[in-house]
C-alpha cells in the first residue's frame, strides 16, 4: 500500500519527538543541530515544486495540517486557562510566545500568498506601523517620548504608502528597520521568549516585506 505524503509528515514528525526524549544525554547543541536539519526536510518540501504529487494527495495533506494547527493552539490555550485556575497566576512567556508565534506566522503566509508581493509589503506596513503607533500613543500620549518612539512608525507608514511609486527605497527602509529591531532585541535585556515573540510581531514582517518588494523589483524586470 502506498504511503500518502500526510502519513508520511505525521510520521517524521512523530519520530522527532521521539528523538528529543531519546536524546535526552546528548549535548544540547548537537541536538538542536540535528533537530533543525531534520525539521528543515518537510519544509524544503513544500517549497519545491512536486510533480509526483495528485490534488487528492496535496488536499489531504494541508487539512490535515490544517486541523492539527488548530489542535495544536487549542491545547495551548487549555494548558495556559488551566494553569490560571490552578495556580491564578498568568502563564509564563514560553506559553504566550508558543500560542502567538505559530499564528503570526500563518497569517504572514496567508497574506503573502493571496496578494501580490508588494500589496502585501504595503499591508503590513500599514497594520503594523499603525498598531505599533497606536500602542506608543497609548503609552505615552502625545508628548516627546510618543515623538522619539513613533518616528520609525511614521517612516514604516511613509514606506508602506509610497512602495508602489518607489518600490527599492520602501524595501531599503523595511529591511534597515527589521534589521533595526533584530539589533536592538538581541541588545536588550528581554526574556527569551519575549525576544522571540517580538522578532515574530515586528522584525519578521518588517524583513519579509523587505524581501518580497525587492523580489517583486526583480520579476518586473525580468518581464521587461
Amino acid at each position: 500500500m502506498k504511503i500518502s505524503l500526510s502519513m508520511l509528515k505525521s510520521i517524521w514528525l512523530f519520530l522527532i519527538v521521539i528523538l528529543i526524549m531519546a536524546g535526552r544525554g546528548l549535548p544540547v547543541l548537537v541536538l538542536v543541530i540535528f533537530l533543525i536539519l531534520a525539521l528543515a526536510a518537510p519544509l524544503i518540501r513544500e517549497f519545491r515544486k512536486r510533480t509526483d504529487l495528485d490534488e487528492r494527495q496535496i488536499h489531504i495533506s494541508r487539512f490535515s495540517s490544517h486541523i492539527a494547527f488548530y489542535i495544536y493552539i487549542a491545547l495551548v490555550l487549555l494548558v495556559m486557562v488551566n494553569k490560571f485556575i490552578a495556580v491564578g497566576e498568568n502563564p509564563s512567556n514560553e506559553f504566550y510566545m508558543l500560542l502567538l508565534v505559530p499564528m503570526v506566522i500563518k497569517f504572514f503566509i496567508s497574506v503573502f500568498q493571496n496578494y501580490e508581493p508588494i500589496k502585501a509589503a504595503r499591508s503590513i506596513g500599514f497594520l503594523f506601523g499603525g498598531s505599533w503607533l497606536l500602542f506608543v500613543i497609548l503609552s505615552h500620549g502625545i508628548s516627546i517620548e510618543f515623538i522619539i518612539e513613533a518616528l520609525p512608525f511614521l517612516l514604516l507608514i511613509a514606506a508602506a504608502w509610497l512602495s508602489c511609486r518607489y518600490p527599492r527605497p520602501s524595501g531599503i527602509v523595511y529591511t534597515v528597520l527589521g534589521l533595526a529591531t533584530v539589533y536592538f532585541y538581541i541588545r536588550s535585556n528581554f526574556d527569551f521568549y519575549v525576544k522571540l515573540i517580538m522578532f515574530t510581531i515586528l522584525s519578521l514582517p518588517l524583513l519579509l516585506s523587505g524581501v518580497a518588494i525587492f523580489l517583486s523589483i526583480n520579476i518586473r524586470k525580468g518581464e521587461l
